[in-house]
């Protein structure tokens, strides 16, 4: 499952500024979606974890998870 408080540490390690730290924790905290069927669209509702498909953000996390985990183990 994605932690968002873990990634956001993990960007901060990474010497990512805060300025965009903040804006991509606004981005995937603060979400809301809907679900369309046939012809009907549903209220919003907030979503409370994981990452919406087709965020160009997406892949971000994965990438910089990976690379943080493959970091800890060279070192160790």
């Amino acid at each position: 499952m994605f932690n968002v408080v873990m990634y956001i540490c993990i960007l901060i390690e990474f010497g990512i500024p805060n300025k965009l730290v903040r804006l991509i924790k606004m981005c995937l905290t603060e979400t809301y979606s809907t679900v369309r069927v046939g012809k009907n669209l549903s209220e919003m509702f907030p979503i409370g974890n994981g990452l919406k498909q087709g965020d160009a953000l997406s892949p971000l996390p994965f990438n910089f998870a990976l690379d943080y985990a493959i970091k800890r183990v060279q070192v160790n």
